[in-house]
């Protein structure tokens, strides 16, 4: 009687283990198939990873990239106002997201924001001029310019940092939109900051 107790028991044991790694398999729950707030989703690679995906002289935008830092999510007041719009993109005319400038000390580069409101859909484009000084010496030293103005934001830093400069146009682009709070804000290092 004592061995089919035993049997019986190791039975209902390896039935109970089985269970509990099917559940355990089909709860598991992936990075993609997160509920997200209803912007496009950014993969976020490894660096190693972000660089092999893109063949030699190609340009790596923040689609392949993600965000290097965590947003505030989008909220939407009792008013139906948003907190923020959505991100849909990032990049730069020529520099790599991953590889960076040749020189991170020197470099003058277009960089473009794309964005989403979350009401009305709307989709739009922010370009701005992100450079050091001496990838602004540099620059007006090829041209031959005496002065230089630009039309565009431009956002100087003192060397080449991708979550410094992001995180500054993600800032100015809260301010632009307008309905971010003030601890919603992220805060950056910025020459005004350094000041004040």
């Amino acid at each position: 009687m004592e061995p089919i107790k035993i049997l019986i028991f190791v039975g209902v044991f390896v039935l109970l283990l089985l269970i509990g790694r099917i559940l355990s398999a089909a709860s598991e729950v992936h990075a993609q198939e997160l509920p997200h707030d209803g912007a496009p989703v950014m993969p976020v690679p490894a660096v190693g990873e972000a660089a092999a995906m893109a063949p030699a002289g190609e340009v790596l935008t923040g689609a392949e990239v993600g965000f290097p830092f965590s947003l505030p999510p989008v909220t939407e007041d009792n008013k139906g106002k948003f907190n923020r719009p959505y991100y849909t993109n990032y990049y730069f005319a020529r520099t790599d997201l991953v590889r960076g400038p040749s020189d991170p000390r020197s470099f003058y580069d277009e960089f473009f924001l794309v964005a989403q409101d979350p009401a009305s859909e709307h989709m739009w484009e922010t370009k701005y001029i992100v450079a050091t000084p001496s990838g602004l010496q540099q620059l007006m030293s090829k041209e031959q310019f005496v002065s230089i103005y630009l039309d565009d934001p431009v956002i100087v830093v003192s060397e080449w940092n991708l979550a410094v400069i992001l995180r500054t146009v993600v800032d100015e682009d809260l301010k632009r939109f307008g309905s971010a709070g003030e601890d919603e804000q992220l805060s950056s290092t910025t020459f005004e900051n350094k000041i004040g």
